[in-house]
């Protein structure tokens, strides 16, 4: 070491660098690096879910007496709001039902119309085309959804001339006015017959 190194290393010892007024050097001291161990993934056991339970099917029930309102729309033409009762029962045939529609005026009814409506396949919708006396091409669709029927009357193909909104009233379809009383007018004369005898 010559003469010149020895002062300089002696010039830069921390005593006499803080002889000088320099604070000394502090060497941080980095820890050798610490090699990472994968640690094992164990599963983790989860809690089975709750299932939520399937909602209950909607069972399609039109067969009853519907008693609402058939009001008229606002493209209708000659038209009237109405009391209505439709009487709905099972036809002999599947997926068909008889289907009576009367007005009540007056507490009175009075027959409208007697149609067989086809039950649609989303088994919703009541369906019949027909021939109206002014020679229309005409359709009923009623939607049953619980124990309220709504419904449309679509005049030659293209107009919705009335708007259908009933409750039900009855859970079987009841006979109609007339044809209960004939009934009954002809169980009076039989059992007035038989006691004449």
């Amino acid at each position: 070491m010559t003469p010149i190194t020895r002062t300089i290393a002696r010039l830069m010892a921390p005593a006499a660098l803080a002889a000088l007024g320099f604070a000394p050097i502090v060497t941080a001291q980095i820890a050798p690096a610490q090699a990472i161990v994968p640690q094992a993934i164990v599963p983790q056991a989860v809690a089975p879910q709750p299932v939520a339970p399937a909602p209950p099917a909607v069972i399609f029930r039109a067969e009853g007496t519907w008693t609402g309102a058939s009001k008229c729309t606002e493209q209708a033409i000659l038209c009237d709001d109405q009391q209505i009762v439709i009487r709905v029962s099972k036809a002999p045939n599947p997926n068909f039902y008889d289907v009576d529609f009367t007005t009540v005026v007056n507490g009175t009814e009075t027959p409208e119309n007697h149609l067989i409506m086809a039950l649609s396949d989303d088994h919703h919708v009541l369906t019949a085309h027909f021939t109206d006396e002014h020679k229309r091409a005409d359709a009923y669709f009623l939607a049953v959804r619980g124990d309220t029927l709504h419904g449309v009357l679509l005049v030659n193909g293209r107009l919705i001339e009335r708007s259908l909104d009933l409750k039900r009233t009855a859970d079987t379809a009841t006979p109609l006015p007339w044809v209960a009383a004939a009934k009954a007018s002809s169980l009076g004369s039989v059992s007035s017959s038989g006691s004449s005898q």
